[in-house]
């Protein structure tokens, strides 16, 4: 097999894992990835407005508002506007979601130590390594 083809093979393998742990994730946390990164990105900026999330995780302006409806559904955020600007959406984490992602934190943590049993240090430092290598090259192409 050529570089080349192993590095095909590469890349489908590594979408399949990135599936495969999605989908794991959010079994055994009943909360979707998305939901998961907005709710850790309020954890760590407090309110902020809606554009913010939308940039900080990459996704759509729709897709955003229907991830947010269903965490305010959950009483996990509460939205608002704010009061200078009343076209922007301001966005905060609430005591249940605060809760709710300490749960999701656990689980997350419980589930990677499984993910890695066979891993040493050395081996994850690599693999971070040449992931990042990978990023870095697959951003220069764009």
């Amino acid at each position: 097999m050529t570089s080349m083809e192993q590095m095909k093979q590469i890349i489908l393998l590594m979408k399949t894992i990135d599936r495969q742990v999605t989908m794991q994730f959010e079994k055994q946390t009943d909360i979707s990835m998305t939901r998961y990164e907005l709710l850790c990105t309020l954890l760590d900026g407090g309110t902020v407005p809606q554009q913010v999330l939308k940039q900080a995780i990459q996704i759509d302006q729709a897709a955003i508002t229907r991830h947010l409806k269903l965490l305010e559904e959950e009483d996990f955020v509460m939205r608002s506007r704010n009061t200078d600007n009343n076209r922007e959406v301001l966005v905060s984490l609430t005591e249940e979601g605060r809760a709710r992602l300490v749960h999701c934190q656990d689980d997350k943590n419980e589930y990677f130590k499984q993910l890695t049993t066979q891993f040493s240090e050395q081996d994850i430092q690599t693999l971070y390594t040449l992931l990042e290598r990978l990023k870095h090259n697959s951003d220069k192409s764009k």
